[in-house]
């Protein structure tokens, strides 16, 4: 046993916009409710009922590129001119939790 190390395990969900992700989650979610969902960073403006720090954490540009210049972000892309990023953080807590 490697003690210090983290002790949990991270899952990422990834594909197209409208594949089905959120509802993929939500079932296992719902099927698994030790699981904790990540909250993305995004410049992209909020849709319609979505909710900032429920569903994204908006923010604009310049906040998004001050976070991924740091080193806070875990992994980040650029999508149709907006960008998408995990915080690093985050991550690293859920999975010492």
């Amino acid at each position: 046993m490697n003690r210090g190390a983290p002790s949990g395990h991270a899952f990422v969900i990834t594909a197209p916009s409208g594949a089905g992700k959120t509802s993929l989650i939500d079932a296992l979610m719902q099927r698994l409710p030790g699981l904790e969902r990540g909250i993305s960073y995004t410049t992209r403006a909020p849709g319609p009922g979505e909710v900032d720090g429920r569903d994204y954490r908006f923010v604009d540009k310049a906040e998004f590129t001050r976070l991924r210049d740091e080193g806070r972000l875990l992994e980040w892309a650029e999508v149709f001119d907006n960008f998408y990023g995990t915080e690093r953080a985050q991550v690293e807590a859920a999975i010492e939790a």
